[in-house]
């Protein structure tokens, strides 16, 4: 990348800033003065620092996720709010296991009737996983099967021990269109009892590599490690690390693969290969065979320690005792880096509720509720809500004194008038109509439903499952992500702040604002009277299984 001055980019958004609130004051609007703090050139101009390429992605941990949140603990310090954390900071930092593959000791072996070829990692194939594979090779196309609509790339092939081939679905293929379908790549080949998928990169893909001069990228595997400084008794199950060494039966994984790699597989020339990709293009199907090749993979990681920061920062309640109780508003401010050379900005997923939060902060300054507001950048969403879950057990106040959590995680695309509430009435009904009442009485968004639920039958996607809120819900904490849904740019490089709507920004961060100050100004916390299970917050709660 031509650009990477980190430190130039920090002053001189700093710089900005200054400029930014000055302006900001200026703005009029019919609302009452604190909620039109909170503008669209408020959230344009945070955004615009946030979800550019300079920040290369923000991935966890990254020096672009970290001048990031050097960005947002400054602009919260700058608007009045104060530190959470002992002895002053801004910052929580997350201690984390890093997993590497060791790119000395991992090997690709064809072995074929006329000999045998060696490929090595990360120059012609790449995979997280570690673990030691052998087997024959079946080919499967695109490898995807939905007979009920007439497609079947599985048929008659026996993939019982094998190891799959399969190729990318190009960018524009009609395919892709159709999501269930797209889902089988994964999921059948593992149904069938497959034991490691080889996946061949879009021509789009190898040709950007080529031309770049490029390898694959050894992202890093990232946990909270195995023991962490926690109150719970045992850490979160879906956050132990992975193993450093093959395990002796290896679990299902994907590798990625070049084209010189997949040509020798195949026993194909590039020409041949191309037509593959051009037919799947097309719509059409690629016959699927087994093949007399074998395969010996070896996947070696190494662990380094690493770290990375949530910024917490509050504005305290303006009642003597109620401010001793806090409203939790939370956003992740990491994405997903540099993948095949191009950056991920993010700008919906998650600037949006990144930078709301930061227009939310400047509302405070001038009204905030009775209670405490803490306001609570997460890192590591991406990675498994790691930030969040070391908050919620290792939170700097006590958790029996969170009225809420309001997460604000992708609030700026698709419809501008609508907006998905999940887990609202999970463990208060007060919490949802809070929300309902502010949003009648201001916003006037539609609100949809259609993601909130436990149940992965009506949700494959698991939307309840994703994002910050869910460890608060853990915790018996109340809790509602604010979503504005997913759009075909979700994990691109194409979510960028030109597709961001500011408008619909700015209408879902000003009711989340006035959420916050009504649930701040009640008597009592909110109850708990939606789940039975659940009479009290804390950490006792994790052992629910309704909750989950």
């Amino acid at each position: 990348m031509a650009f990477r001055k980190p430190v130039f980019l920090y002053l001189l958004a700093f710089l900005l800033l200054c400029t930014a609130v000055t302006t900001g004051a200026q703005q009029n609007a019919p609302l009452p003065k604190a909620v039109s703090q909170i503008t669209e050139d408020g959230l344009r101009f945070h955004l615009n620092v946030i979800a550019t390429d300079e920040t290369e992605g923000r991935n966890t941990p990254s020096p672009g996720v970290n001048i990031v949140a050097r960005y947002l603990a400054t602009v919260a310090e700058r608007y009045g709010l104060k530190p959470v954390m002992p002895g002053g900071s801004y910052f929580q930092n997350i201690p984390l296991d890093l997993t590497l593959v060791s790119e000395s000791k991992s090997r690709l072996r064809v072995l074929s009737p006329t000999g045998e070829t060696v490929f090595y990692c990360p120059q012609s194939f790449f995979g997280a996983t570690a673990g030691v594979w052998t087997g024959d090779i079946v080919f499967v196309g695109s490898g995807l099967s939905l007979p009920d609509k007439g497609w079947d790339d599985y048929d008659k092939l026996n993939l019982a021990g094998k190891v799959v081939i399969n190729l990318e679905v190009p960018e524009g293929a009609p395919q892709r269109k159709d999501q269930a379908l797209m889902r089988t790549r994964t999921a059948m080949p593992q149904t069938k009892g497959a034991r490691l998928i080889l996946t061949v990169i879009s021509p789009e893909r190898e040709k950007d590599m080529a031309s770049r001069g490029m390898e694959f990228q050894n992202v890093p595997r990232v946990a909270l490690p195995a023991t962490y400084p926690t109150t719970r008794s045992s850490p979160p199950p879906q956050q132990t690390a992975p193993p450093s060494a093959p395990p002796s039966a290896p679990p299902m994984a994907t590798v990625e693969i070049r084209h010189d790699v997949a040509a020798n597989i195949l026993g194909i020339g590039q020409s041949e290969l191309d037509k593959m990709f051009d037919s799947i293009s097309s719509g059409k199907q690629v016959p699927g065979k087994a093949l007399s090749q074998r395969i010996e993979l070896s996947v070696i990681t190494e662990k380094r320690p690493g770290s990375s920061p949530n910024v917490l920062a509050v504005m305290e309640g303006s009642d003597p005792v109620l401010k001793s109780e806090y409203v939790v508003i939370g956003a992740h401010h990491d994405h997903l880096g540099i993948r095949g050379g191009k950056v991920l900005n993010g700008a919906d997923d998650d600037g949006s509720g990144s930078v709301g939060m930061l227009e939310i902060a400047k509302a405070l300054a001038v009204e905030k509720p009775k209670r405490s507001v803490i306001l609570a950048w997460f890192t590591g969403e991406e990675r498994g809500l790691l930030g969040s879950h070391y908050f919620v057990n290792n939170c700097p106040v006590p958790l029996e004194k969170i009225t809420a959590n309001l997460n604000l995680d992708m609030i700026s695309r698709n419809d501008p008038d609508s907006l998905f509430l999940i887990a609202s009435d999970n463990l208060s009904k007060e919490l949802d109509a809070s929300i309902r009442a502010m949003n009648d009485r201001y916003s006037k968004l539609k609100f949809d439903y259609a993601y909130n639920t436990r149940d992965r039958s009506k949700d494959p996607g698991g939307f309840y499952y994703r994002s910050d809120h869910y460890p608060f819900i853990r915790a018996g904490i109340p809790a509602v992500w604010l979503f504005c849904g997913t759009t075909p740019d979700y994990h691109t490089p194409n979510d960028v702040i030109a597709r961001v709507d500011f408008k619909k920004m700015e209408k879902v961060t000003r009711m989340t604002y006035l959420v916050a100050c009504d649930i701040g100004n009640k008597p009592d916390l909110l109850k708990l009277d939606a789940n039975p299970e659940v009479t009290r917050r804390g950490l006792h709660n994790t052992a629910v299984d309704t909750i989950r």
